[in-house]
């Protein structure tokens, strides 16, 4: 039976604490089996075949990262918008989150246990700027690199050094969960002792004027953009861009100029409208 670091059933508010006080929690069965096969088939086909991924790697113990993963696929077009995640996200970051990044690491048979880091650029103990929701699509467990935590040390007002520290433990979890971070708590992957990949696929939610690692509204297809839900455009960051235009100008919905004035500002040398 799969080990669990987090008791199952427990409520948001519980997931709320949890994450406030450790730095962590994980939403039990957030996916079910069969959206599990098919992204793990998705992105195992992507890690094997798209230059990308190849380009990033110089050994083949290096992790394999899909970047941008909205673009991957309509099955990553709203898997960041889980019901039973972002109401967690949204009482930590304020209801006005975005995504910064959403993307997927496989870890190979072999590959080493990477550094401890904290994603936040600035330590604001106390205050959370992002939070980092990994979705598991194989299990996590200590031998095939599941998440390193230093739990409580997103009050630590500083940034881990290259050592072992007391209290680490590795988030052990079945496929199918979504394990939540504090952007600042001391993680990482552990080195994967199996002879299968650890894979995964996550989304990293800041607070609006945290400026994104992918500018979505202009990364994404525009189809992918067009069959957006309001709220994973509100998500992508597409109605909180900034504006390259006058304020008369611009559309606040739609991330974008308005339709009457982009022929105008396209000849007036403005980027694309």
């Amino acid at each position: 039976m799969t080990r669990r670091t987090v008791p199952v059933g427990l409520t948001p508010q519980e997931h709320f604490e949890r994450l406030e006080l450790y730095g962590f929690t994980v939403v039990d069965d957030v996916l079910d089996p069969v959206t599990v096969a098919a992204a793990k088939q998705r992105v195992e086909h992507l890690y094997a075949h798209d230059p990308k991924v190849a380009a990033k790697r110089s050994s083949p113990l290096d992790t394999m990262h899909l970047e941008n993963l909205p673009a991957k696929g309509e099955l990553f077009e709203t898997c960041f918008l889980n019901p039973r995640v972002l109401p967690i996200v949204e009482r930590t970051l304020g209801s006005d989150f975005i995504a910064q990044d959403v993307w997927s690491f496989g870890i190979p048979p072999g590959g080493p246990a990477y550094r401890l880091h904290a994603d936040d650029d600035v330590r604001t103990p106390g205050t959370q700027l992002s939070v980092v929701t990994i979705y598991t699509l194989t299990e996590f467990t200590a031998e095939n690199g599941g998440t390193r935590i230093v739990p409580g040390s997103h009050w630590i007002p500083r940034y881990p050094e290259p050592r072992t520290y007391q209290g680490e433990i590795s988030i052990e979890t079945p496929a199918g969960s979504c394990v939540v971070l504090a952007g600042s708590v001391w993680h990482s992957s552990g080195a994967n002792r199996t002879d299968t990949t650890r894979t995964s696929m996550s989304c990293y939610f800041s607070k609006p004027w945290i400026k994104q690692y992918i500018d979505f509204s202009r990364s994404l297809p525009a189809e992918v953009l067009d069959r957006a839900t309001p709220e994973a455009r509100r998500v992508l960051g597409v109605t909180s861009r900034v504006r390259h235009t006058e304020r008369w100008q611009w559309d606040e919905g739609t991330g974008h100029p308005k339709e009457e004035h982009r022929h105008d500002l396209a000849q007036q040398g403005y980027g694309p409208c």
